[in-house]
């Protein structure tokens, strides 16, 4: 995935609150408010943003998108999807029930798990959610947990802003508004 910064123009469409920027993903498949000083990095097949320098110690959050034919979007089971898509990498002390939130065609299943990293002998949280809206769109956010107050307000914005779908013809301009 490319990331583009682009100059906007003088009337654009684009809100966000303030210190919060917005990341459209292809032309607002997927885009979601994020701190303006956070650093944005493109993966293959992702995108990453971090609250500080990439290290040890920043905070990692990861977009990916999965196009899948709508039927199967439709069919699967988000729960099951998401339980899935941990991993073995951690071993949780503690998990989170399922959080879920509904917004027009959207659905967001989203857990935190507690866990004490194996290198750095230190506790930590990994939060991941998958939305279905046109695609699948996983969202990860590693960090430690003594910085958890500040980060989880920023996975709370993240989740709170997303929307899936809505094409973006000129992204300087931003989204058309009636």
């Amino acid at each position: 995935m490319a990331v583009e910064k682009l100059k906007l123009k003088d009337n654009h469409t684009w809100k966000s609150k303030p210190g919060y920027s917005v990341c459209v993903i292809d032309r607002g498949l997927v885009r979601f408010d994020y701190p303006s000083n956070w650093i944005v990095e493109p993966d293959e097949g992702a995108v990453h943003l971090h609250d500080r320098p990439p290290s040890v110690e920043s905070c990692d959050l990861g977009v990916s998108i999965f196009q899948v034919p709508a039927a199967h979007v439709r069919e699967l089971c988000l729960d099951d999807t998401l339980r899935d898509a941990l991993g073995k990498d951690r071993k949780p002390y503690q998990q989170s029930d399922i959080h879920h939130t509904a917004r027009g065609d959207m659905e967001i299943a989203w857990l935190e798990q507690r866990y004490i990293d194996a290198e750095y002998r230190r506790d930590a949280r990994f939060r991941v959610a998958l939305a279905r809206g046109p695609v699948l769109c996983l969202i990860s956010m590693n960090y430690w947990s003594n910085r958890a107050a500040g980060l989880e307000r920023v996975w709370d914005e993240v989740l709170r802003t997303l929307v899936m779908g809505v094409r973006i013809e000129d992204p300087t301009s931003g989204p058309v508004v009636q």
